[in-house]
């Protein structure tokens, strides 16, 4: 529809959209002052009239699920809303890893998404859209877009796995209202007015109303980035020299060793913000040229890359997070020696080639590793880049800018990954959390399910150092859910990936959002329950502590759990000694008494290397952080207090 046209309707009202059943349903638009709307919609027509401000509204009693309906919008002119259904919709929101697409987690799950076409599973994508003045009334942006094998890639992963495993179960149409925008902290999602009441954000939401502000600093932050590659382009010798450092015929007789993959700061190269270049050698093969498939896979690099192959541009990416996986046509490689070139840009000192993910020359049925000796030599070096200016990041401006035009859509509950951008700052993230499900119940006029993802294991590679920051706020997760109502969490360090930001596996954390669904929302699955803590005592040379919530035998990683004691002010390793159906034995080290040990923590890492597990349910045992007090002469032992 275009601006032009006096008739308007949110874009989410639109061929394809799906419906909650057994809800009101509101239909609204804009039309001229005082004209006369009439809406039909499965054989019911309703009349209203378009008030002075042009906007309208209609309610459709709640309906069961079925379709395709047409709804018929009369007004100024005639529109038809073709292709529409009622089942179950969803509302998911948080940062990058519930927005990851499905292209991102592909290989993983390769033969499943090829053999996928599920027309009546629907997402409607909302981009980021910060707003800092009133709250956004009106939605523009957004596509309904079915999972079928044309738009399945551009779905939320864990969204489509979810949406997958209701249909299978409910056999309805299921719809994704997908939100979630990348690198936002929890302030984005809250409202202004709850933000003001605690009393941290004022100057900063003050500072951001003023327009004249947000484009003072929005043309400084373009500027910034624009200086700075510029400036970097004009300067790189591997740019400037004849021939260039990308072709073949470069010399290299002065360029340096380096083992890849390795994160700089772990080299001559610590510290360093520029451009350096890197140059591999290898051969293929007559017969390996027979592949009908190839593909680079360049694990991850910080931060942006620009490659080469013989000479060819054959791929980039503009900063860290996305995995390189560049297709080449056969006509890239040569019979024998190839020369694969990077160009790696750094901006924030900081770069690196992330170990644990694949560096390879993929062929149908065989990899050409490109581990190892590599050449490099830097281009120019420079300062590190201002730091980036995202306004998406700034407080209650997700929340205005896409939530708030959602506030008559119909949800069935609510889907929430978030708290890697709070992980700096993890104390008192449950009470910000509670909040924010508040802000949203109020929103949406109900009190809306909400199931939320605690964070995987992951270690900054750039840093390199566990910190146990995401400890601490995978913690304050888990305390948050004894402080909403119809709300929980479910479990995600063991899914992840040591120095990867984006756990590949979203299909499981899935499955376990939808368990718990289908069995609190609609009765049809064994109820969802998390391995949790349930006792711990100490007795002679001995912690021992019960597990609640298992289905099956508790059973332990090859890897083992971190566990550990504190004795005054110093945490010491504890290691198991046994496992007994849901109880386990820790033998404490000969140096440390048993009285003097004042509480135990497990898994209290940011990238724990173990855990205790579910062998029916596969579910780890969540971490925790507990007190051992002594209680009255008479009791038999000890009491375990969590610490909130």
């Amino acid at each position: 529809m275009t601006s032009d046209k006096v008739m308007v309707l949110p874009s989410y009202i639109s061929d394809g959209m799906i419906l909650q059943r057994n809800e009101p349903i509101v239909f609204k638009g804009k039309d001229a002052a005082g004209t006369a709307i009439s809406v039909t919609f499965n054989e019911e027509t309703v009349h209203t009239t378009a008030e002075v401000t042009g906007a309208w509204s209609v309610t459709f009693s709640e309906r069961e699920a079925g379709g395709p309906f047409t709804l018929q919008i009369r007004g100024s002119e005639t529109i038809m809303i073709k292709d529409v259904y009622i089942g179950e919709v969803w509302l998911i929101g948080g940062q990058s890893n519930m927005e990851l697409p499905v292209n991102q987690t592909y290989d993983e799950f390769k033969e499943e998404i090829d053999a996928s076409d599920h027309p009546l599973i629907r997402e409607f994508h909302l981009e980021a859209d910060p707003v800092f003045d009133r709250p956004k009334e009106w939605l523009t942006q957004g596509k309904w877009k079915p999972a079928t094998q044309k738009h399945i890639q551009d779905l939320s992963s864990l969204g489509f796995f979810y949406a997958k495993k209701l249909q299978e179960k409910l056999t309805l149409p299921i719809g994704i209202y997908q939100t979630a925008v990348g690198g936002t902290p929890i302030e984005a999602w809250m409202s202004e007015e709850t933000l003001h009441k605690l009393g941290d954000y004022d100057d900063e939401i003050a500072y951001w109303k003023k327009t004249d502000n947000v484009s003072k600093e929005t043309e400084k932050d373009m500027k910034n980035t624009e200086v700075w590659y510029s400036d970097l382009s004009h300067h790189d010798s591997g740019l400037q020299d004849s021939p260039k450092w990308m072709e073949e015929a470069a010399d290299t007789s002065d360029w340096t060793a380096m083992a890849i993959p390795v994160m700089f700061k772990d080299t001559e190269l610590n510290g360093f913000s520029g451009v350096v270049w890197f140059r591999k050698t290898f051969d293929v093969r007559a017969d390996q040229l027979d592949s009908d498939h190839f593909r680079l896979r360049l694990g991850s690099l910080i931060n942006g890359d620009e490659t080469y192959l013989n000479g060819k541009k054959v791929g980039g990416t503009e900063y860290r997070y996305p995995p390189r996986k560049y297709v080449l046509e056969k006509e890239d490689l040569n019979e024998g020696r190839n020369t694969l070139v990077i160009r790696l840009m750094i901006d924030a000192a900081n770069g690196g080639f992330i170990p644990t993910l694949p560096y390879q020359l993929e062929l149908d049925d065989a990899t050409i590793d490109l581990e190892g000796e590599w050449l490099y030599k830097v281009g120019h070096q420079k300062e590190t880049i201002p730091p980036a200016l995202f306004l998406k990041y700034k407080p209650a401006s997700e929340y205005k800018g896409l939530l708030y035009p959602l506030k008559d859509v119909a949800f069935k509950g609510a889907l929430y990954y978030q708290g890697e951008s709070n992980a700096r700052q993890p104390a008192g993230y449950k009470k910000l959390l509670k909040r924010m499900v508040r802000d949203w119940r109020q929103l949406f006029d109900k009190d809306l399910p909400f199931y939320y993802v605690q964070l995987a294991n992951y270690v900054d590679p750039a840093v390199g150092m566990d910190d146990q920051k995401w400890a601490e706020l995978r913690y304050e997760q888990d305390r948050a859910r004894f402080l909403i109502d119809n709300a929980e969490m479910i479990p995600a360090y063991d899914c992840g990936i040591s120095c990867e930001l984006h756990p590949y596996d979203k299909k499981t954390l899935a499955h376990r959002l939808a368990q718990v669904a289908l069995s609190r929302d609609y009765g049809i699955e064994e109820r969802y329950e998390n391995l949790e803590l349930d006792y711990a005592g100490k007795s002679e040379g001995l912690i021992e502590w019960k597990v609640k919530g298992l289905k099956g035998q508790l059973d332990v990683t090859e890897k083992p759990p971190e566990i550990e004691v504190r004795v005054a002010d110093a945490w010491m390793e504890a290691s198991i000694s046994s496992i007994d159906r849901d109880m386990i034995q820790c033998r404490l080290p000969d140096s440390i008494h048993v009285d003097n040990v004042s509480d135990i923590r497990y898994a209290w890492r940011n990238d724990p290397a173990g855990y205790l597990y579910d062998t029916k349910t596969q579910l780890p045992l969540l971490p925790f952080l507990a007190s051992l007090q002594m209680t009255d002469e008479n009791d038999a032992g000890t009491k375990v207090s969590l610490k909130l």
